[in-house]
């Protein structure tokens, strides 16, 4: 069975724990069964940010956001490129002090779910865990509470009663054209395999949740397959990105610009979606990167145009979607 709160109209003692969910988990535990709080993906939201002048501290290598660390000291690391920095105490930006960490939600829960049911044994699987401290399946199998991103989905838990998805939604942010799939590989197979679950969202009335509620993979694969179609995705239309690559940002905006237009002119009679901004940057550990979106039902062919820069020019990569 699955349950569905929604917590806008819930009592929420904590962020994305509703009271409704404690009594649930507390219940479960007094029968000396299992809760897993499975988190479909790791939420790599540990910014740190001032509250006073919303500056965030990021990579000055890859201008993404560095990530707040507490094990084994306490530090800014930047995921893409490992550099490491010491935690400000004052905003570099306004010189406030009124910093804050943004948690990374799998160890903030774990915290919650230890004070709340202190006498129950919590177990944390993610890929920080899993890292720097090591997971045993000792450990999992003894636990009371396991809190597990998909890392989980290759373990077999006897015992298990209850399992609970704190935020239906969190996928949803994600561009890309097949996320509700991958939503519903991660949460309705799981669930179907597992037990009794509690899905907790600000979006009730969502399609895709209605479709996993009702155990609906018919649906879903009618739901899916006709959007895919409207909107000329896969499996209708062929979707690649040309990635551009290069630790001269000038350089790489001309390589792009010229291979963008090739593209264009070969495009005359305008039917292939090609996508480009020019504006749009994203930097990875130095190097600078832009991408050119392509759709079209006969996209193999149309490449081959570009096939020869794509083979000659290591700074320029295809990715079939």
């Amino acid at each position: 069975m699955i349950t569905v709160i929604d917590l806008n109209y819930s009592q929420n003692p904590y962020p994305l724990l509703s009271q409704e969910l404690l009594d649930n988990v507390g219940k479960v535990l007094s029968l000396k069964k299992k809760v897993l709080i499975f988190i479909n993906r790791r939420w790599e939201a540990n910014a740190l940010i001032c509250r006073d002048c919303s500056y965030q501290a990021k990579c000055s290598e890859c201008d993404i956001s560095m990530n707040v660390h507490k094990f084994p000291t306490k530090k800014l690391i930047c995921h893409h490129c490992n550099k490491q920095e010491s935690i400000p105490v004052q905003c570099p930006k306004c010189s406030w002090t009124n910093l804050i960490s943004v948690w990374t939600w799998t160890q903030k829960m774990e915290e919650i779910f230890a004070k709340i049911f202190s006498s129950s044994k919590i177990v944390r699987l993610d890929s920080d865990k899993i890292t720097k401290e090591g997971v045993h399946l000792e450990d999992i199998w003894n636990a009371d509470i396991i809190i597990a991103t998909e890392s989980i989905n290759a373990v077999t838990i006897e015992n298990l009663w209850l399992v609970v998805i704190p935020l239906f939604e969190l996928e949803m942010v994600i561009p890309e054209y097949d996320i509700e799939e991958r939503i519903y590989i991660n949460i309705a197979y799981n669930l179907k395999r597992w037990a009794d679950a509690i899905i907790q969202t600000y979006i009730p009335n969502h399609e895709l949740l209605k479709i996993i509620t009702e155990w609906n993979y018919k649906d879903f694969l009618i739901h899916t397959l006709e959007e895919r179609k409207a909107f000329n995705y896969p499996p209708y239309w062929k979707l690649a990105y040309i990635w551009i690559k290069s630790k001269n940002k000038e350089r790489l905006t001309d390589m792009a610009v010229k291979l963008n237009n090739k593209l264009e002119i070969a495009n005359e009679d305008k039917k292939i979606y090609i996508n480009y901004d020019s504006k749009s940057f994203t930097k990875r550990a130095w190097e600078f990167r832009q991408k050119i979106i392509l759709r079209w039902e006969n996209l193999e062919e149309f490449l081959q145009i570009a096939s020869g820069e794509i083979i000659r020019n290591r700074e320029i990569e295809l990715e079939w979607k």
